[in-house]
């Protein structure tokens, strides 16, 4: 689970170290950084699997339009992640139990997008979890890097300055215990590019994984989650929830009592409700939702409204 995000000069936000949990609203005004807070983990993501000029190109044809203010060459992006206890087992040093990815991403001297530097970091749970101070009673200035220096990690791979690509094997090999070295270049990503080895790079793996696989960003439309669903779907979630009927049968069928528990939490929102059901026309087998209200009124997805067809699938 990505437990902190923190930004530098990036686009609306000039500085920004926040803390998650497994389940985060986020409030604020019209343009004050929700969806670029957000986005942080979209371009690492994008980032790590097709390189830079992906990343940017998803998001600008201009690069100075993703640095604050357009008065700078770069920005930078850090996330931390809890470690899974089976990961943590296979590490030399259990104490460390949080993994941290940092990136720098700029011009470099011949005007490419480049990575400018990339540090993954091993780092012990935090005493006293970092508070970021609000901006009353007096400015915050925002620090020169949000790069970490603390003596109390360890770095597991790296872009260095002079070109190298650096991985350090995470558990104990023996003569094996040696860092692996490649000359990827700056704009291709070290976690990106990270050898296929998870007995020597158990977190490093676990890393990549959970950005090029973990994330998904969705985009609901609410025509297509109206409308019956067509046989022959993907397994997952689609990101514009026309597949979500699928999802929840399966739901049903694989797990009655997740789906129970979330019934019990739409009813939080939604009290009226008894039961979701998944039917089946016979004719081409395309399924669609019904919500039975109390009272058993049935009513199909193309006469639910646009809020309780987007509950359904955000939850």
């Amino acid at each position: 689970m990505i437990s902190l995000i923190e930004t530098l000069h990036y686009c609306c936000l000039k500085h920004g170290s926040r803390p998650l949990s497994s389940f985060n609203v986020l409030v604020g005004p019209n343009a004050s950084g929700k969806t670029t807070f957000l986005d942080v983990i979209s371009f690492l993501s994008r980032l790590v699997s097709e390189g830079p000029e992906a990343a940017v190109a998803e998001r600008t044809a201009n690069f100075y339009d993703l640095v604050w203010g357009r008065t700078g060459y770069c920005f930078e992006l850090a996330i931390e992640a809890a470690l899974p206890g089976d990961i943590r087992e296979r590490l030399a040093d259990q104490q460390f139990s949080r993994i941290r990815y940092e990136v720098s991403i700029g011009m470099n001297s011949y005007d490419e997008i480049s990575i400018l530097a990339e540090t993954g970091l091993l780092r012990p749970e935090p005493s006293v979890l970092r508070k970021q101070r609000e901006i009353f009673p007096e400015r915050v200035v925002p620090p020169e890097t949000i790069q970490t220096s603390l003596p109390d990690t360890v770095r597991i791979f790296c872009k260095t300055p002079h070109g190298n690509d650096e991985y350090y094997p995470q558990v104990h090999q023996g003569e094996e215990n040696r860092k692996s070295v490649f000359r990827l270049g700056p704009r291709k990503s070290t976690l990106g590019n990270l050898p296929e080895d998870t007995s020597l790079f158990p977190a490093s793996t676990w890393l990549k994984e959970l950005l090029t696989q973990g994330v998904q960003q969705l985009v609901l439309n609410g025509l297509l989650i109206r409308r019956a669903s067509p046989p022959g779907q993907t397994r997952g979630f689609r990101p514009d929830g026309s597949n979500l009927p699928w999802v929840i049968s399966r739901l049903r069928q694989s797990d009655p009592e997740r789906f129970q528990d979330w019934i019990v939490h739409l009813q939080t929102a939604l009290p009226e409700i008894e039961d979701i059901l998944v039917k089946e026309r016979e004719d081409d087998r395309h399924r669609y939702l019904t919500i039975r209200y109390q009272g058993s009124t049935e009513v199909p997805s193309w006469m639910l409204s646009d809020g309780t067809l987007r509950l359904l699938a955000l939850t």
